[in-house]
This record gives C-alpha cells, sequence and structure tokens, in this order.
C-alpha cells in the first residue's frame, strides 16, 4: 500500500509547481524510509524463524557490530549478493561492498582466503 502511494507520488511531481517538488520528494523519501523499516521488520522475524541462534551467536562473539552490520551479516547469511542487498536497501552497490570490507576487517578475515559467506555460515 505505501509502495503504491509512493509510485503515485512520483507521477504526480512532473506536473508540480518547481517550488512545490522538493516538499512532494521529502514525503517519497519519508514513506520510503517507513516501508523498509516494515520490510526490515517482516524479514528479521522470518530470519529468526529459520536461524533461531544466528544472532545471539554474533552477538556473543562480536558485540560490537552495529544494527547496520548486524543485517548486513544476516543478508549474507543467506548468500545475497551485493547487488541484491542494495536493492532491498535503498543504498548502493558501492556503499555494500565498502560495509562488507568493514566486516572483513572486523572478523580478521583481511589477510585470509576465507569468504566472508563461509565464514558467516558457521556462525
Amino acid at each position: 500500500m505505501i509502495d503504491d502511494v509512493i509510485q503515485e507520488l512520483k507521477k504526480l511531481i512532473k506536473n508540480l509547481k518547481s517550488e512545490n517538488k522538493p516538499i512532494v520528494r521529502k514525503v517519497i523519501k519519508n514513506l520510503g524510509v517507513a516501508l523498509n523499516e516494515d520490510s526490515w521488520k517482516e524479514f528479521e522475524l522470518r530470519f529468526t524463524e529459520v536461524h533461531q541462534d544466528f544472532y545471539n551467536s554474533l552477538e556473543s562473539k562480536y558485540p560490537d557490530l552495529t544494527p547496520n552490520e548486524r543485517k548486513l551479516c544476516a543478508f549474507l547469511k543467506l548468500n545475497m549478493t551485493s547487488k541484491e542487498i542494495s536493492s532491498l536497501t535503498g543504498q548502493s552497490i558501492r556503499s555494500i561492498d565498502v560495509a562488507r570490507t568493514r566486516l572483513r576487517k572486523k572478523f580478521g578475515l583481511t589477510n585470509s582466503e576465507v569468504n566472508l559467506v563461509d565464514f558467516l555460515s558457521t556462525i
């Protein structure tokens, strides 16, 4: 439903006066954020049903991970590509790749032959 409203607003913005466009763009962005938050909550619920101990193990071994890093770990645990994660989160592929590099560093995998996805599958 929110997605439908966003699409309608995107169509309407073309016909608006230029001084009103920034206001509508802000509304579109805020709706998108709300949609992503709801989608993430649903994803997290389903993910924890299947991988019950993943977050607990991750938290106990790596307590310094941020919420976004834990979210990225969940996506990677499902063997998702940077492109797939990018489309779900609204971040650029480059941002996802940088975040993956930072995760590898936090996990101590920078000079290792171990793949990040393989590493997360053992947690």
